[in-house]
């Protein structure tokens, strides 16, 4: 291809990147923007590399050179001993004389351009030219780096534990408290002779009181974090924020003090739904362990199926390294993000959720007396939510800083409501040896 085709393509491939631009200014779906974004990429490249490939032509090619001049002609070079020709730019080329205003207007505006720079005065690039450039560095000794803003941001790691999911939500939107009741025992006949009085058999009940806390969460961004391409920042940060109230609420499922606007978790239950003689004492774990968790749950009469063990995931590593007399592994871990299932040969398999709020009972610096797991029916932990979780956006209460406000809130409350719906785990000192 001569040079000539090349600069009508060269052309081209300008006058479609300058349509996209236009495009991309009137664009209002995320998913157009991206696109567009993506097409610019790609002709940005390609428009690169034909200049490289113009750039590497020598003028002088047998009479078909061609030669852009100052005033916008485009002229044929005279090798020796041949008749110079002179040709008006776009002629017999296929270009419109709209091509060749837009050429001398760009050539016009690049001559400013490097004028105004020489002269220390600053210079404006567009959108359209550039469509990814946010940053431009000087290294050392290169010439100057774009510095290019992806449009998909990176999800993070989790940090909502799964147990929020699990626990029973009773939504009461507008409700102020809640009770629960609860079956504690059932009654006992007894032997009566044939005149004597019926055994009393009565069944004892009891309830917990659940009132309601208000959780909130609050954040700010920059409005030009929202000027970066292609990404929502908005709804990431309303999202963040409802995420936020969750990540609270799963830790206070286990964790929270109760009483006033606080929600009760398992570990602080009251004695009269989690006695704490059921409580389990391990100093640490071991091929037993697994086992006396599960003997220690429930009733007398059953061994219940269907509970959930919630454990730190160092916990769960170290049931991972514990070892039989022969050297393989005990336990056997199945994961799925979250959850999954521990089990040991000839033995339950039993599902966990992990909850980073459970201080870790294998880890050095958890004392002792600590509780470090729970198990039990997880449905047995009501939790009425009296209210949306509502998020907000305010861009007028930092509108002199350019600041964008987001808050969220929600009135929900909690605790156990199952008389030994859980069994939990304290740590203790190991005994000396002997």
């Amino acid at each position: 291809m001569n040079k000539k085709k090349l600069l009508a393509l060269l052309a081209k491939k300008e006058a479609r990147k300058k349509e996209l631009g236009t495009k991309a200014e009137k664009a209002q779906d995320v998913a157009e923007l991206r696109g567009i974004n993506e097409e610019l990429t790609t002709i940005n490249t390609e428009i690169e590399e034909l200049r490289g490939i113009i750039d590497s032509i020598p003028e002088d090619d047998g009479g078909e050179g061609q030669v852009i001049t100052g005033d916008g002609e485009q002229r044929a070079q005279t090798p020796v001993g041949k008749t110079q020709i002179l040709a008006t730019y776009g002629v017999g080329t296929g270009q419109s004389s709209d091509d060749e205003k837009r050429e001398n207007d760009l050539l016009a505006k690049f001559e400013q351009r490097g004028k105004d720079l020489k002269e220390k005065r600053a210079v404006n690039f567009s959108i359209d030219e550039v469509p990814e450039l946010r940053a431009v560095t000087l290294g050392g000794g290169s010439l100057v780096t774009a510095t290019h803003t992806s449009p998909e941001l990176n999800p993070r790691h989790n940090e909502v534990s799964s147990l929020v999911d699990m626990v029973n939500a009773v939504p009461l939107p507008g409700g102020e408290a809640y009770k629960k009741g609860f079956e504690v025992s059932a009654g006992e006949g007894d032997y009566t002779t044939e005149e004597g009085n019926y055994t009393d058999a009565d069944p004892e009940y009891n309830y917990v009181d659940i009132n309601k806390a208000k959780i909130t969460a609050y954040a700010e961004i920059s409005d030009e974090a929202m000027k970066l391409p292609n990404v929502d920042y908005q709804s990431r940060v309303a999202r963040d924020v409802g995420l936020a109230l969750r990540k609270k609420l799963t830790r206070q499922i286990l964790v929270g003090a109760g009483g006033s606007n606080a929600i009760r978790g398992i570990f602080n239950a009251p004695t009269s739904v989690i006695p704490a003689d059921t409580d389990i004492q391990v100093s640490s774990i071991d091929a037993d362990t697994l086992d006396n968790i599960i003997f220690g749950y429930g009733g007398d009469e059953d061994v219940e199926g269907g509970a959930v063990l919630i454990l730190n995931k160092k916990d769960l590593a170290a049931f991972a390294k514990v070892r039989s007399t022969d050297g393989k592994k005990l336990y056997k871990i199945k994961k799925n993000g979250n959850t999954g299932t521990i089990s040991s040969d000839d033995s339950f398999e039993v599902p966990f959720v992990i909850n980073s709020a459970a201080p870790a009972l294998s880890a050095d610096g958890t004392v002792a007396d600590t509780y470090c797991m729970a198990y039990g029916m997880v449905k047995a932990y009501e939790m009425p939510v009296f209210s949306d979780i509502l998020v907000e956006e305010s861009r007028d209460f930092k509108f002199k800083t350019g600041q964008v406000a987001y808050r969220g809130s929600v009135w929900a409350g909690g605790n156990v409501a199952m008389h030994k719906g859980f069994v939990r785990v304290k740590k203790v000192a190991a005994e000396p040896l002997t």
